[in-house]
């Protein structure tokens, strides 16, 4: 696990930029890597790199090259198949003077070209220098479980594993792009390829960019798609179907199980982390450890006893930490400047309390990240099961529950639960069940400086370009929305904080129902596999049974920290949230109305779900400018807030 980054320049006989500006930008990542760091310049190019040692601790020294040093790379991440991969180069006549999983990259692309990222199963982000070409090749793992940012420079382009790399080498002077405000305003989150930062794009899952010195040509392709190649015979027979999702799972976990430090699990008390700590239990030939946190706004509905429950049932050494989301009051700044991008979602505090605790035993965790998005459990996803129930269902009912939606409240939870289940559009569905700022509260919340002209295109448009002709899961509402949410929220969302925060602590984080086998397999699952009767996840609860007691799988699904949010609002309302929104400095930006956020504010922790999103997203906006466009911002530093 590492933190990458570089930059190329198109025709250059001197590197594009000093030893120090390069130096500067890879020190800016040191959290990612502690162990070590490594450079290259070059004629036209510099690489960078900080390592977290996990595999083959004294070697694999980046940056790594071929036989003659013309091919070089920088990584981010973990290759699982890298010993069967050795073994073909080996016997291909190439010659490895490590013992780790880097160098089979370089090799790789000597074999294969441009398609070696084909030939990879782990989670990457990889630079690639090919001197004799001029030739720079960037990828992303088909998941997006590590992160890639990029920027075009004045002659040629520019990479990071942080932006805050991008910063610190001089080349970023940070401003908003308003249009991804606006879907940071209806998401919660900033949707790839944008960012908030105006001119710094995130590289797509399952992507390649090749860019090229002669001419400085630039080109991006795919190199994955989740059905491309779907497996055969899946939704025959239920326990055909739930012996090969189990099957996949534990050669997932076995795989990612490879490690030269200590490993351990994030343990949440659900059944998708509980299912992952009993894999890791049949595979340990000691006890595996466990970490759970909860927050103590959240008595009624965290997990921690289930965790403690599951941990005695399987025999891990577990730590756990009880806390509030209101003790730590430096622990919001903190979490923005490692995450970057902000994420209306509190669980991020509490996921970087548990990743120091995990990192106090461990330097690798495995966690359930991703269960829900691929095999349906979320509530949505009961809804687009029942859009598909409505498609099928006489033309009469579905008028009315059109009338219902129309007469419900404009933007209630019942209005746009209604309207999912009756339209056609998939974009329309999606944001029904997920938007947090409707259409009609735009102008009324929304400032000069904030509210575009295309800013409900740029919304819908963040949501079609994932429509591709993806199998059959285009005729299904419930396919559509699983992949949307693969592919949006997951990635940039979850994943975004599961990665930075992770790192903050130097903690790796492995994910096995993202590797590609497990996805390729959840895509090809007919409706009734993910969705059955309005049961949610049918298929990884009978893959469950005998390794994750019966209390844990038939328990409902809890909101993770939900009710923190309102706590942490109340408490902070009359502090923070009016000191940050109400002051001159907000005002002068013109980001909100600020009548509008007067009321919001006031009702802050009292006004229901969305109402409280709402304020957190516009708190965290503000916060966010005044760290990287403000002058005196501490995102413009080397160390984060709190740091001597």
């Amino acid at each position: 696990m590492c933190g990458i980054c570089g930059f190329v320049e198109q025709g250059g006989q001197e590197p594009p930029l000093s030893a120090e500006a390069l130096a500067a930008m890879t020190d800016s990542m040191r959290h990612r890597g502690p162990d070590d760091e490594g450079f290259h310049l070059g004629p036209g190019v510099g690489l960078g790199v900080r390592r977290l040692s996990i595999i083959d601790l004294p070697g694999s020294h980046q940056p790594v090259a071929n036989e003659d040093g013309t091919v070089r790379t920088v990584f981010n991440g973990e290759i699982y198949n890298f010993g069967e991969l050795r073994e073909q180069l080996q016997r291909s006549g190439h010659r490895l003077s490590t013992a780790g999983d880097t160098e089979t990259i370089v090799h790789l692309y000597e074999e294969h070209g441009v398609d070696f990222v084909k030939h990879l199963r782990g989670m990457f982000a990889i630079a690639l220098w090919d001197e004799p070409r001029g030739r720079l090749v960037l990828a992303r793992d088909r998941m997006g479980v590590k992160p890639l940012y990029l920027m075009q420079t004045p002659d040629g382009l520019a990479f990071a594993s942080e932006v805050k790399a991008l910063i610190a080498g001089g080349l970023l002077e940070p401003e908003l792009d308003p249009l991804a405000a606006e879907l940071f305003m209806a998401f919660g989150y900033v949707p790839g390829p944008r960012t908030l930062f105006a001119g710094v794009r995130k590289l797509a899952p399952a992507c390649e960019l090749i860019w090229e010195r002669e001419g400085g040509a630039e080109e991006t392709r795919t190199y994955w798609t989740p059905w491309e190649n779907p497996p055969a015979g899946v939704g025959r027979d239920w326990r055909a179907d739930s012996e090969r999702l189990l099957g996949l799972l534990r050669t997932s976990v076995e795989a990612r199980m490879i490690s030269d430090v200590p490993l351990g699990v994030m343990l949440s008390g659900g059944i998708d982390s509980s299912l992952i700590t009993a894999l890791m239990a049949e595979r340990a030939s000691g006890p595996v450890k466990t970490f759970a946190i909860g927050f103590a706004e959240d008595a009624a509905s965290n997990e921690l006893d289930d965790a403690r429950a599951v941990a005695r049932r399987l025999g891990t050494e577990h730590h756990e930490l009880l806390t509030s989301a209101v003790d730590h009051p430096d622990l919001l700044e903190q979490v923005l400047w490692h995450q970057e991008e902000p994420v209306a979602d509190l669980s991020g505090l509490g996921f970087l309390l548990l990743s120091r605790m995990t990192r106090e035993h461990v330097t690798v965790a495995l966690s359930g990240q991703g269960a829900d998005e691929l095999l349906g459990g979320y509530r949505k996803h009961q809804i687009a099961a029942a859009a598909a129930g409505a498609r099928r269902g006489p033309t009469a009912a579905r008028s009315v529950v059109a009338r219902l939606g129309s007469a419900a409240p404009a933007g209630s939870t019942l209005a746009r639960g209604l309207d999912a289940v009756v339209t056609d559009d998939p974009v329309e569905r999606l944001l029904a069940m997920s938007r947090i700022v409707q259409p009609h509260e735009r102008a009324a919340l929304f400032g000069d400086a904030l509210l575009q002209d295309d800013g409900e295109g740029a919304i819908a448009a963040a949501v079609a370009q994932h429509l591709h002709a993806n199998g059959d899961s285009g005729d299904s509402p419930l396919g559509e929305t699983c992949h949307l949410d693969a592919r949006l929220g997951l990635v940039d969302n979850m994943l975004l904080y599961f990665d930075k925060l992770s790192m903050a602590a130097s903690v790796e984080m492995r994910v096995p129902f993202l590797d590609h086998d497990v996805v390729a397999f959840c895509y090809a699952l007919p409706d009734n596999r993910r969705v059955r009767f309005g049961n949610r996840k049918e298929l990884l609860k009978r893959a469950s049974a005998g390794l994750v007691d019966e209390e844990i799988i038939k328990k409902r699904k809890r909101g993770f920290f939900h009710s923190a949010l309102g706590a942490w609002e109340t408490v902070h309302r009359d502090g923070l949230m009016r000191d940050v929104l109400q002051d001159s400095r907000a005002r002068e930006r013109g980001l909100f109305r600020p009548d509008a956020v007067s009321g919001l504010i006031g009702s802050a922790g009292a006004g229901g779900k969305k109402a409280d999103q709402r304020v957190f997203c516009m708190l965290l906006l503000e916060l966010w400018n005044r760290f990287y466009v403000d002058a005196d911002g501490p995102g413009r530093r080397a160390l984060p807030p709190g740091s001597s």
